[in-house]
């Protein structure tokens, strides 16, 4: 009777084990633009910086207390408006808009951070190269109504078409590739000056919940 040949062993879960382990997790090539989509669509703000200055948060000026403070304005972050259209950060600035520092003008490239809106910090940092979306183009009209619905306290019957197409700039800002890591900091700035003051104490409330009394036993 002729011999039969051997059968190889079942394999253990040793073996499954090491067949499992021996295939490397490769994540998914679009992974970040996904974020950067994601967390572009919840936040209503995006920090602006020169490429590269972001988290440069210890070379500040005196800030007015006898310390120093983060750069902002010409160096440092400023935090814009914006909506995610059309793949981009999209922004209108100057006029009667959301002012923009000289250096984030078409052709620069910039810096574009995004915060957590649960924990406040930086969730994602891109690279982007400024691009002016002109006036009388296909694309500007569509960029010009994205922007207005979330535009705020515009004024019933506001020309805003016509008014940003004379005085004001709409800025697109796609990332260059993937994500890119802070060079250290938490990007943390001082507000830009501003006018704007409060009214001093808040007033009382008329007709409030009384305060319950403790009634004496």
């Amino acid at each position: 009777m002729p011999e039969q040949p051997a059968q190889p062993a079942p394999p253990t879960d040793g073996d499954q084990k090491r067949e499992k382990n021996e295939t490397p997790w490769v994540p998914e090539p679009d992974f970040d633009a996904a974020l950067i989509e994601e967390a572009a669509k919840k936040s209503g703000l995006v920090w602006l910086s020169p490429a590269g200055l972001s988290a440069k948060a210890d070379a500040g000026r005196p800030s007015g207390r006898g310390g120093p403070s983060a750069p902002s304005g010409p160096s440092g972050p400023q935090a814009v408006w914006h909506v995610w259209h059309d793949s981009a950060v999209t922004i209108v600035a100057g006029g009667a808009e959301q002012p923009l520092p000289m250096w984030a003008v078409p052709g620069r490239v910039v810096e574009v951070a995004i915060r957590s809106k649960e924990q406040g910090g930086r969730l994602i940092s891109f690279l982007s190269q400024v691009a002016l979306v002109a006036p009388g183009t296909p694309e500007w009209g569509p960029a010009a109504e994205a922007l207005h619905a979330e535009r705020l306290n515009l004024a019933e019957g506001d020309r805003y078409q016509q008014r940003w197409a004379e005085e004001s700039a709409i800025l697109r800002m796609r990332p260059l590739g993937g994500a890119v890591t802070p060079d250290g900091g938490s990007g943390a700035a001082r507000p830009l000056p501003t006018p704007a003051t409060t009214l001093g104490r808040m007033p009382r409330m008329v007709g409030g919940l009384p305060r319950e009394r403790t009634r004496k036993k």
